[in-house]
């Protein structure tokens, strides 16, 4: 009697060990690398005010970024296990979630940054009608800032705004220099700042920057048609692994659905998801040539 009430017990809280077993191990684990995650997880929210108030110019807290790639982070470890019912789906889900947030913030950089270097010629144009109509340079980055289109508008009227709060105007456009981080921001300014230091005609000045942006927009347009089929290249060398898979589905349907069900079909998929995005971006590290 009494050794059935024990294993009526027994078979009762058997099936919770395993749930206190996973409990405990990640009580341990957050306890263990708390500090180390605390530390990683400061970095990163210190990038991202770095780049999205900085460079951005978007007010947004970084914890708020944090907590969305969080959910991510979630989001696509669960996708990956419902599909495939492996943890490593479940990791690989983990890392693209931690990661996904750095892509996208350096993307939305990189293209206005594009915006950015497209409207400085028009931006130097504006300056150089406003200096020719006998307004000095403060007026006539108070004009571009109001009248020109975004983004370059924000960047000068953060740099104008700079100015009336008691930081002189040198500091300003080196801040707005290192904001930006445009070798053609740069130029300018640093010719301005020449300007400043040793006098001259400043529409002048502004009229020599924009012709030699202009050819530098010439070269790199030119180098850019060279590297056009290099570019395609590694555009289509990235699809075709997927496309080679679906022809073999077509060829043989069981062979496929192995590697996505067998530990070392899932093996072999990332392996060649690695060695393809390597490829990948070393054709486009060779192809990106900077003038």
């Amino acid at each position: 009697m009494i050794f059935s009430e024990v294993l009526s017990c027994a078979q009762i809280f058997t099936p919770v060990i395993p749930a206190i077993v996973i409990f405990l191990a990640v009580i341990v684990g957050v306890l263990t690398f708390y500090k180390p995650i605390t530390n990683f997880i400061l970095r990163r929210e210190t990038y991202y005010d770095h780049v999205l108030r900085g460079s951005l110019l978007i007010d947004i807290n970084p914890r708020t970024v944090t907590l969305m790639s969080l959910g991510v982070m979630f989001l696509l470890a669960g996708i990956g296990y419902l599909i495939i019912h492996s943890i490593l789906m479940v990791i690989l889900g983990i890392i693209l979630g931690a990661f996904l947030p750095s892509v996208v913030l350096k993307l939305l950089r990189r293209y206005r940054l594009r915006r950015l270097d497209d409207q400085i010629v028009d931006g130097i144009q504006t300056l150089i009608s406003a200096v020719r109509a006998g307004l000095n340079l403060v007026q006539a980055m108070e004009l571009l800032a109001k009248n020109g289109p975004r983004p370059i508008s924000q960047e000068f009227a953060h740099l104008v705004r700079e100015y009336e709060h008691g930081v002189s105007l040198e500091k300003a456009m080196q801040n707005a220099a290192a904001r930006i981080g445009s070798a053609n921001y740069r130029l300018l300014f640093a010719a301005l700042l020449t300007h400043r230091e040793r006098g001259g005609d400043l529409a002048d000045t502004l009229e020599r920057i924009a012709d030699s942006i202009r050819e530098i927009y010439r070269l790199e347009k030119r180098v850019e048609t060279l590297t056009a089929p290099n570019r395609t290249a590694a555009r289509w060398m990235g699809a075709m692994p997927a496309v080679v898979l679906g022809v073999l589905y077509l060829i043989d349907p069981y062979g496929v659905r192995m590697l996505f069900t067998t530990p070392a079909g899932r093996v072999i998929l990332l392996i060649i998801v690695v060695l393809n995005v390597i490829g990948f971006l070393w054709i486009r590290k060779i192809v990106s040539i900077d003038i």
